[in-house]
């Protein structure tokens, strides 16, 4: 396949998918392809003795168990480094995996997937497009990148295809013969793609982890989008089941509104940490049959709280991001509904992140530390349910349709620590 080919806009896996994977990493690109990705991206930089090595920062600090200069390094050197992935993502990706040369990749995914390369490094265009041709790979199946316009040039002088980042100038993009431009996200308008349509230059756009930016930029004409989750950007994701957190490892769709949050490997939950504000965390992958209409049955424990203290579980309209200790949250509208520290039950409107509450209710004993309380979920069209199932709880009906429908599932705790486990959907 080459990028003609591709229908448009099509996604990028913006360092091979990082918010699933160890971002640059040869075991990160190997699932990205195996998941059925058709683009993956590199930064390429170049190192002490000329070879190529592929990460995005300038330091190695970030990513790895060492600190230091990324040009510091030889190929040799390279090789020895750890990446830190336990810490980056946590769960069930071990440390020790290694960043990896631009030669690596090329060697393995040669004719396999569409490679999209820039050069992080003013020095490395060149050496890149050599590697290139010495692997067989063909103009039609890499798209290059870079901020600077000398790259962009260097490029087509030697037939390549190039995005010019950053750019919005499709008129000087034209005159030199580059066919994309890349503006951030923010930048991106239908001006802006009419314009370069109307030069022959094609847009993509960076960085895109949600699907109501995406919606945005796919109404203004983007002809390729860069995502940090490309599978849930791109797809039908939706999963139910009881062992979601059981692998410790983040799958499409779970994305920080406030926090990550971590697995507990010790009861395979996940959950956030205690802390002395709200926080909230999209779980993208889990939808509902029908968002109209539908149970949610879940396991909730409420670790170190004040009484009125608890988690929740937010069900919104789309997957805007919810930011419950902020003043608002625009565009997050749904039900919060909320058990409390000492068993209480609520259930909230809110209205762009604004919470009102509809109803609220004794939900029987408080939860004894370190216990998972069964709460049960229940939306009609006309109304919800909050349910407390064990011995003695209490159950809230709500009559309200305000938000509807409401197929994104948001996790969070508030004033709390919080564990979830044995989401399922009916």
């Amino acid at each position: 396949m080459d990028f003609a080919d591709l229908s448009r806009p099509f996604v990028i896996a913006h360092r091979g998918g990082s918010l699933q994977v160890p971002e640059h990493t040869m075991e990160g690109y190997r699932f990205a392809v195996g998941q059925g990705l058709e683009v993956i991206e590199q930064d390429v930089v170049t190192l002490a003795d000329g070879g190529l090595g592929v990460m995005h920062d300038g330091t190695v600090d970030r990513m790895t168990t060492s600190s230091g200069n990324v040009a510091d390094h030889t190929s040799v050197t390279w090789k020895q480094l750890d990446i830190d992935a336990s810490v980056i993502l946590g769960g069930g990706w071990s440390d020790g995996l290694r960043p990896p040369l631009f030669e690596e990749v090329l060697t393995e995914f040669v004719g396999r997937v569409l490679l999209c390369a820039e050069a992080k490094s003013s020095d490395a265009m060149g050496p890149m497009i050599d590697a290139l041709e010495r692997h067989g790979f063909s103009p039609e199946s890499v798209l290059l990148q870079s901020f600077a316009l000398d790259d962009c040039r260097l490029a087509r002088s030697r037939g390549w295809g190039v995005i010019w980042l950053g750019s919005t100038d499709a008129a000087r993009a034209a005159a030199e013969g580059i066919g994309w431009i890349g503006p951030p996200a923010g930048r991106i308008t239908p001006a802006v793609c009419t314009a370069a349509h109307a030069a022959g230059v094609e847009v993509a756009t960076y960085t895109v982890n949600r699907r109501h930016e995406r919606d945005a930029v796919v109404a203004a004409g983007v002809d390729a989008i860069f995502s940090d989750d490309p599978l849930y950007l791109a797809g039908d994701v939706g999963r139910s089941g009881s062992d979601l957190f059981a692998h410790r490892t983040w799958v499409p769709g779970m994305l920080p509104d406030t926090s990550r949050g971590r697995f507990h490997p010790d009861d395979a939950s996940w959950g956030l940490d205690v802390s002395d504000t709200l926080h909230s965390t999209l779980l993208g992958f889990l939808a509902p049959p029908d968002p109209e209409t539908f149970t949610l049955d879940l396991d909730v424990r409420v670790d170190r709280t004040c009484r009125r203290g608890g988690a929740f579980v937010f069900l919104s309209t789309d997957d805007h991001r919810y930011r419950p200790s902020s003043a608002s949250s625009p565009g997050a509208n749904g039900y919060r509904f909320l058990l409390r520290g000492d068993g209480d039950l609520d259930v909230d409107r809110v209205v762009d992140g604004v919470a009102t509450t509809l109803a609220s209710a004794p939900g029987g004993t408080a939860p004894a530390p370190g216990s998972y309380v069964p709460l049960q979920i229940t939306v009609t069209r006309s109304g919800l349910s909050f349910a407390r199932t064990d011995a003695g709880g209490e159950k809230l009906t709500v009559a309200d349709a305000a938000c509807r429908p409401v197929p994104v599932v948001h996790l969070g705790s508030a004033f709390a620590g919080a564990r979830f486990r044995n989401l399922v959907f009916t």
